[in-house]
């Protein structure tokens, strides 16, 4: 099951791959669509339309013509019932397969083989193709396009930011990932509209990007050691400062095993930037949701960390309980409490300062991000990814 699930991860990278090289490739008034209204890809320019399936299959021995049955029958169903829209539509089958290279066409024997399926669900799009459509037409406006490995893909890609006029090392580090990560999200948009760019706005707009991101799409990318290295490098000189307000916003639900991790992260946190006379602002952690932030606080007490909730008379929250300074002595380095804790919803309205820096994990957006405050954005599937990111850890594992 792991092998299947880290295929079909490819399968989405190799789309969106496909997408960006698409842009990086476009030429004057080109629009492109993901998830368009043909087909993956949606390929306009001034007098042709070109609409694009990707098909991964690195698991697969060797190539078969049963592998491609349904994309194939899918295009001619379109085709029969748009051969005369005007601009032209050509179709594209990009794929990949273990030792394919190049491109070849459809033979009219293959299509015959094709159009012959006896599988239920293939006969059912056979049944919707318009009568007389013109098969040799549609073999003419058919390629059939055997593309890279996912790694020598990322890798062409990422020579096609680098020939656009970007620093090498940004776009590692910080111009790909970025450039993934908003073909991510326009991938989830509801309207076709949304989910079609103007190349020349989409680079345009990568050049304004200046922080490294960190999704669930990251450790995913060939540049990844590039980009953790990077963001370890950010955060290094404010993680130095020892008064730094930070503030942290994170979604429990969202991460694998959190309750049996949360306690070692904390106190790992605590160890290494709450320990010492001159940490006189205890970081902040706040949880969306039910989480049971008094349980967590039971566990960190019995593991030697101290903790403010915020709670006066055992039952009344105050905000200001939960962000007054510790008491401290010099003499024998004592904090009173380590860490803040809360649940997000019991902290209304804005704090009395700003946080210095804000870490959302596994949280779109929060009604602390402000123009004045350094916001880190973090999409994770586990602690120890946020754990290599804050220095607790020397290894990414």
């Amino acid at each position: 099951m792991a092998r299947t699930a880290e295929y079909s991860i490819k399968g989405y990278l190799y789309q969106f791959l496909r997408y960006l090289s698409e842009i990086l490739a476009a030429g004057d008034g080109t629009t492109i669509t993901i998830e368009g209204a043909i087909e993956d890809i949606d390929v306009v320019s001034p007098g042709l339309t070109t609409a694009v399936q990707c098909k991964y299959h690195e698991q697969a021995d060797k190539f078969t013509l049963s592998k491609i049955y349904k994309p194939i029958l899918l295009m001619l169903e379109h085709f029969s019932t748009n051969t005369a829209l005007t601009p032209e539509i050509h179709y594209r089958l990009f794929c990949h397969f273990p030792g394919e290279t190049g491109t070849r066409p459809l033979s009219k024997a293959e299509l015959d083989i094709v159009l012959a399926t006896n599988d239920k669900g293939h006969k059912a799009i056979v049944a919707r193709i318009a009568v007389g459509v013109d098969h040799d037409l549609f073999r003419e406006r058919l390629t059939i396009e055997f593309g890279q490995t996912t790694d020598d893909l990322q890798a062409a890609v990422v020579a096609s930011l680098k020939a656009k006029g970007f620093s090498a090392e940004d776009v590692e580090a910080i111009i790909y990932p970025n450039a993934i990560q908003r073909i991510v999200d326009l991938a989830t948009q509801s309207t076709i509209t949304d989910r079609t760019v103007d190349p020349t706005i989409f680079l345009a707009a990568l050049h304004t990007v200046r922080k490294v991101t960190f999704t669930r799409w990251t450790r995913e990318l060939v540049t990844r050691e590039q980009i953790f290295k990077r963001l370890r490098q950010d955060l290094r000189r404010s993680l130095g400062f020892n008064p730094r307000a930070r503030h942290f916003v994170i979604d429990p639900g969202t991460i694998d095993k959190f309750d049996d991790e949360i306690v070692r992260f904390l106190r790992r946190f605590a160890d290494a930037y709450s320990f010492k006379y001159t940490h006189t602002n205890p970081p902040l952690f706040t949880f969306v949701g039910n989480y049971d932030v008094g349980a967590l606080q039971a566990r960190l007490h019995d593991a030697n960390v101290r903790c403010a909730d915020g709670f006066v008379g055992g039952s009344e929250f105050r905000v200001k309980e939960l962000l007054r300074q510790p008491w401290r002595k010099r003499a024998q380095p004592t904090l009173e409490f380590r860490l803040r804790l809360a649940r997000r919803e019991m902290v209304t309205g804005l704090p009395p300062k700003r946080p210095d820096e804000l870490f959302l994990v596994n949280v779109p957006d929060d009604p602390w991000v402000h123009p004045d405050v350094d916001v880190h954005r973090f999409e994770i599937e586990r602690l120890s990814d946020l754990e290599y990111a804050l220095q607790l850890r020397n290894n990414y594992a």
